[in-house]
């Protein structure tokens, strides 16, 4: 076992802490050629466990960021939102809406040097509906792919869906022969853990759960020789730590620094601090069905005592956008609401007109997110001014997950960050407010009308008419106070300005690409 990493003495001596944070990448091979050498590398600490590598989980951020990187999707997003061929060098919807007509691009290759045919396609997409998990809920109404040739493909659904096509922007195309070799008894998920079997622009040389080492492949189809010949994926939590590393030369990209630690690296000389406009956006979620929280008078009430304009300006530093609706700034189809806004006396009447007096509430939180400590805490306060008690109750993330199987497990109010998967308003209203949607309507919400409006949206061809019932969706759950929309967020990245490139925002990953990082050219 040799280090991928390979360095001199004095640069050796120059990454001591970096080595020890990241540990050593290692490969498991003999060839030489697989090593690294520093300057062509490129480590970036990002947070949370990653789980697996197996596309199938694209759905979790933390498997969705090296997947990126190690495969491709049939298309994207584009710079204005609109979908864009990848793999796909052609697509088409019928008119009836029920299937998709695809031709591939050529010559691409997978890491095994296999080449990329329809079949791969239609095993990636079989591979889903069977397992039926993750990425699978994104592709609801799959039936099945028909091949036509080795490029032309046809992609049939069981009923007309307006989510389908852009879906795919997050589903990752696998090497059908490859997993198939591996697929062990569960189709492949315990091989596909620690390793790839994608096209994309890296390969995996090894992963322990707490960092992804990859390298460079230098015969993906899209070939940049700016790339990094390796690139390690490393989980770092704390906020202070990676701070601390990048400012000592041991990083060269962090990722989920808090915004505070962010603004104390805009003066590194050494360092660019960036920010862009994202689609994450900060709410408190109310369970609408049990308890106090399902009148909707209450449910207002609490939305007029929170000290919106007071929240981004401490807590976020004023990176982000008062929100004025369900959906984040950035997605389409949203209708022109009035940004949240404080107001105590009005809170007290609703809460009057309910007949509360003497409430006591329970806030659930993140404890692991410093400033959702900090918004927790700002809420309670605000809430005494109304003459309500709050119970701050950490939670941990699968925890609360588990809770929305069932509406009367849902916390009674839950304090989040949420992100558009892409964007899409489609996608965020089904699963959000769709009262069969148990497991991601998080609120437990249900309301026939908004059923009906999401019903006729989802089989609409026409993108004017479906934008339409989207915002007469998203005025409704406005009306009804849902939920306490915050802020649309901006997102960060902080990275060695001698070193990277390409560092900027992408519709389908948060907050980067690290398929677009770039070695700055010396």
């Amino acid at each position: 076992m040799r280090n991928m990493l390979k360095s001199n003495p004095v640069s050796f001596r120059a990454m001591g802490t970096a080595l020890c944070l990241l540990g050593a990448v290692a490969v498991t091979h003999q060839d030489a050629a697989a090593q690294v050498a520093r300057d062509k590398a490129i480590l970036v600490a990002s947070s949370g466990q990653i789980n697996t590598l197996d596309p199938l989980r694209s759905d979790y951020n933390q498997t969705n960021v090296p997947a990126n990187a190690l495969y491709d999707t049939l298309v994207v997003f584009g710079k204005d939102n609109n979908l864009v061929g990848r793999l796909a060098e052609s697509f088409k919807v019928a008119d009836d809406g029920k299937s998709i007509a695809m031709k591939l691009r050529a010559g691409v290759k997978f890491h095994d040097d296999t080449t990329l045919t329809a079949k791969d396609v239609a095993f990636t997409l079989d591979r889903l509906k069977k397992l039926g998990v993750g990425a699978a809920s994104l592709i609801e109404g799959y039936e099945s792919t028909t091949v036509n040739g080795d490029l032309d493909l046809t992609i049939n659904l069981s009923a007309p869906s307006a989510l389908f096509l852009p879906a795919l922007c997050k589903i990752y195309i696998v090497n059908s022969a490859l997993v198939t070799a591996n697929a062990g008894d569960n189709d492949g998920q315990t091989w596909l853990q620690s390793h790839d079997a994608g096209s994309g622009p890296y390969t995996v040389k090894s992963f322990e759960g707490q960092a992804v080492e990859m390298v460079r492949f230098d015969d993906y189809w899209d070939a940049d020789p700016a790339r990094p010949e390796g690139l390690v994926l490393k989980r770092v939590d704390e906020s202070a730590t990676k701070r601390d590393e990048l400012s000592a030369g041991n990083l060269d990209v962090g990722l989920f620094l808090t915004n505070r630690d962010v603004v104390a690296l805009e003066n590194d000389p050494n360092l660019t601090a960036s920010w862009f406009n994202s689609t994450l956006q900060a709410e408190i979620i109310f369970n609408t069905r049990v308890g106090p929280t399902a009148d909707p008078r209450v449910r207002k009430a609490l939305r007029l005592a929170y000290d919106y304009d007071g929240g981004l300006a401490a807590i976020r530093l004023g990176k982000g956008t008062l929100a004025n609706g369900a959906l984040p700034h950035g997605i389409a189809c949203r209708p022109d609401l009035p940004p949240a806004r404080r107001n105590v006396e009005e809170a007290k009447k609703l809460l009057a007109e309910a007949g509360q007096t003497n409430l006591k509430l329970q806030l659930s939180f993140q404890p692991v997110w410093e400033q959702q400590k900090q918004e927790a805490t700002l809420f309670q306060a605000n809430l005494r001014d109304i003459g309500v008690e709050v119970e701050l109750v950490p939670i941990a993330f699968p925890t609360y997950l588990a809770s929305l199987s069932d509406p009367k497990t849902i916390p009674q109010m839950m304090l989040l960050e949420d992100f558009a998967q892409y964007p899409d308003a489609g996608i965020m209203l089904m699963k959000g407010y769709k009262s069969d949607a148990i497991g991601s309507n998080r609120s437990g919400y249900s309301n026939p009308e908004v059923d009906k409006l999401l019903d006729q949206a989802r089989v609409t061809v026409d993108d004017a008419a479906r934008c339409d019932l989207y915002k007469k969706v998203q005025e409704i759950i406005d009306n009804d106070s849902v939920m306490l929309d915050m802020y649309t967020l901006q997102r960060s990245a902080v990275y060695r300005k001698a070193h990277v490139d390409g560092v900027g925002p992408t519709p389908q990953v948060t907050p980067i690409a690290l398929s677009g990082l770039r070695l700055l050219a010396k």
